[in-house]
């Protein structure tokens, strides 16, 4: 709504000649890549009308999606094996929301400020509102929300709704009108009533006024697909699955991922970041090689089945080049015991035609953690890792600034090497990465080839000892057998 207002408002500079064509302005909202198909499609739509709107009354402004970066995403830091979901009330950052959300807005942020002329500087509008909640009251009232445009770290703000209230936000919502059209609300769009639909999907209901004033009207939640915040049970994408049934598959698989919260054997506990000394901790990171390869097949597998239900597919959760980033991750991490497992499932599912059901729920409960902590266990190490190096002679790779894959690259990998890739199960799993960084599909830092060789140096040792095996299961160590413990100090 913020943003209509101040499209309005920018089309009324433009018709009174005041509006300069050398300032272009931004509209910017996040795409978490794992976002509720309906609200994507639905902010997808008014992103488009933006821009068309802003060619009608030549207005200079950008419309586009944040995107994390590649190494951030659910998929590759989540599925790759990384990282864990983020979880309420455990007393860790909800990372999710700075990594997926705010972090790439601020980049693009950065970027569009760096782009304007010398001496314009950047104001951001905000719709954060006094009546929301008494904290956000009082924040606001801080920054001087009520003062105009206002300084606050370096960084301008304006809250040009500071001072509404719920039901004036919903008048402007329910009765706007195309800009231009003489009506005392108007809007870029054509009709803004679709967020009542929305909301009113999610909700099951959607009233305009709250109870006695003291509830939020169209409280629905409508964030990510797998987001396990909203609890055992997601209500919001229960009711949208309701109306939208190619979500009922996302559902089934965010109740699986949020089944894994308490089930220690998911984990996978031996890490190959290396410390101090070669020393590697026994910690809870992400979940098992086990539990990681049933959670890719199950995505791939939601996506065919979505690509045979619709010429024009509501979602895809793994795409080719995240499919490549997650091969990376496992390989450099030792998360599977198989080398080109992800190839392999990709194959199994877009070339062979096999389908994965999503896994029974996880009936793991707190108590059968056997009241072990899930942080980092101080003292508990595997040992110095002290073999040689893995030696890289007359190799060139391909280097970037960060983790790249090469997005025509992959898909050219998958479609026309991937059966003779996936039929390799001899290889060591960690000789994947490699391959990658030859072929140039995978391209990384050149100041990270040392971090890179000392990694991969310990996911062989840690695989000749057998440690690696156990990992792929899940599981604490010390919950293993005596087998594990003569391999972990072997």
């Amino acid at each position: 709504m913020v943003t209509s207002l101040a499209l309005a408002a920018l089309a009324e500079l433009a018709q009174e000649g005041k509006l300069s064509a050398d300032i272009e302005h931004m509209a910017v909202t996040s795409n978490t890549g794992i976002e509720n198909p309906v609200i994507e499609r639905h902010v997808g739509s008014h992103l488009r009308a933006m821009r068309t709107f802003c060619g009608e009354h030549a207005i200079p402004l950008k419309a586009q999606w944040a995107l994390p970066s590649l190494a951030e995403s659910w998929q590759v830091s989540v599925l790759g094996g990384r990282r864990q979901m983020a979880w309420p009330s455990e007393g860790q950052s909800q990372y999710c929301s700075v990594d997926w959300k705010i972090k790439p807005v601020d980049a693009l942020k950065r970027q569009h400020a760096e782009s304007l002329p010398k001496g314009v500087r950047q104001v951001t509008l905000l719709g954060s509102r006094f009546e929301e909640s008494a904290r956000r009251a009082a924040n606001m009232a801080d920054q001087g929300a009520d003062s105009g445009v206002v300084e606050h770290q370096g960084r301008l703000l304006a809250y040009p709704i500071a001072d509404w209230t719920t039901s004036d936000v919903w008048d402007y919502i329910l009765f706007a009108q195309p800009f231009g059209q003489g009506g005392p609300f108007p809007s870029y769009a054509a009709s803004l009533a679709d967020v009542l639909e929305v909301y009113n999907s999610a909700n099951g209901e959607c009233s305009i006024v709250g109870d006695s004033g003291k509830r939020t009207p169209c409280g629905a939640r409508t964030g990510c697909w797998a987001c396990p915040y909203a609890g055992k049970s997601d209500e919001s994408l229960t009711n949208m699955a309701k109306d939208n049934p190619e979500m009922a598959p996302l559902l089934a698989l965010r109740q699986y991922i949020v089944s894994l919260r308490h089930d220690v054997g998911a984990r996978n506990f031996i890490g190959t970041d290396i410390k101090d000394g070669g020393d590697i901790n026994i910690s809870a990171a992400g979940y098992s090689g086990r539990v990681l390869l049933d959670l890719l097949r199950a995505c791939l597998t939601l996506d065919a089945e979505e690509m045979e239900r619709s010429d024009n597919p509501a979602f895809q959760i793994i795409t080719p080049q995240e499919l490549v980033a997650i091969e990376w991750n496992w390989a450099i991490r030792g998360i599977q015991v198989r080398p080109w497992e992800a190839t392999r499932a990709w194959v199994e599912v877009h070339h062979q035609g096999k389908r994965f059901p999503i896994p029974s729920a996880s009936t793991a409960a707190p108590a059968q953690a056997g009241g072990q902590s899930l942080h980092p266990l101080e003292g508990e190490t595997l040992g110095s890792v002290t073999t040689p190096l893995m030696a890289h002679a007359g190799v060139t790779v391909a280097t970037g600034s960060r983790l790249e894959v090469d997005p025509e690259g992959a898909m050219e990998m998958l479609s026309i090497e991937g059966d003779m890739l996936a039929a390799d199960t001899e290889k060591a799993p960690e000789s994947v990465a490699n391959s990658l960084l030859m072929r140039g599909v995978v391209s990384i830092p050149a100041s990270r080839r040392g971090e890179l060789d000392r990694r991969l140096t310990a996911v062989a040792r840690l695989r000749e000892e057998g440690v690696m095996q156990w990992a792929f299961h899940g599981g604490r160590p010390e919950l293993a057998s005596n087998e594990f413990q003569l391999a972990m100090v072997g």
